[in-house]
């Protein structure tokens, strides 16, 4: 799935990777097999993570800004099942922070390293959670790290589509655009739209009910090479949230968090 509503903890991550360094192909071939996730493309393999947030907070009195990011390693196992790939990934490196007004926080992480996160991949990249490791409570205030797998592979179209071409969801919009050649080698290459409106009210039970709104915008693109699989993707999100007064909110709170993520496969295995 693509972006999820997100709690502003949620949203912090930066690092330097570029999706792919790519050239216009010199041939546009319309006979490409359709992308789909298998277990022999994800098995043993190693990616790196980035992302970078700005955050800017208002109320009727006063604002701020803040900017977190993530940086990481992921490596993962898979396995072919009936309903997709059974899919094992973890964190080997990771370093989050977070700056404001108020100073910077740079946990340490050593308590997720290694820890699992488990769920099953669909062909077309619907991804449902199975587990997911503890996450330290002084991470957790920096970062939303429990659900980092849950879109971390984009949605694929559910035919082939030609250069040019698009295929339209009810939240997402995905478009082929013209291949690329890296290293000799002819990727398909796909742009990615969506939008989501939420509203929810939280918490739920004996205390004061707090409606909250959530706009989530996104667009991106990600790189797929017809032997391996995904080869990268980039992510631009823009989230805008806003809470009305109720309960201990004493007054209306807007904020805005603007965020840049990169995800790029890596050389070498993750099996030893």
């Amino acid at each position: 799935s693509v972006a999820h509503p997100v709690s502003l903890a949620a949203l912090g991550v930066r690092c330097t990777f570029l999706l792919i360094a790519a050239v216009p192909a010199h041939a546009q071939g319309t006979a490409s097999p359709l992308p789909g996730y298998s277990a022999s493309q994800l098995h043993c393999t190693r990616w790196a993570e980035s992302s970078e947030s700005q955050i800017e907070t208002v109320t009727d009195r006063a604002s701020s800004q803040a900017a977190a990011g993530r940086e990481g390693r992921w490596s993962f196992r898979a396995g072919d099942t009936t309903g997709g790939v059974a899919l094992e990934g973890w964190y080997d490196s990771l370093s989050v922070w977070r700056r404001s007004g108020n100073g910077s926080l740079a946990p340490d992480t050593d308590g997720v390293i290694g820890g699992r996160y488990r769920g099953l991949l669909g062909p077309r990249g619907a991804y449902a959670v199975g587990a997911r490791p503890f996450i330290p409570d002084e991470l957790a205030e920096v970062a939303e790290l429990g659900g980092a797998l849950d879109d971390f592979f984009p949605p694929l179209p559910p035919r082939r589509l030609a250069p040019g071409e698009r295929w339209r969801g009810a939240e997402t919009d995905i478009r082929r655009l013209a291949d690329t050649v890296v290293a000799g080698r002819a990727l398909l290459r796909f742009a990615l739209e969506a939008r989501r409106e939420r509203s929810q009210t939280v918490p739920r039970g004996d205390t004061v009910p707090i409606p909250i709104r959530q706009s989530i915008t996104e667009r991106g693109e990600f790189t797929w090479n017809p032997s391996t699989g995904l080869a990268g993707r980039t992510r631009d999100i823009v989230v805008e949230t806003a809470i009305s007064a109720a309960g201990r909110i004493r007054q209306p709170v807007r904020s805005r968090v603007t965020q840049h993520i990169e995800i790029a496969r890596l050389p070498g295995s993750a099996c030893r």
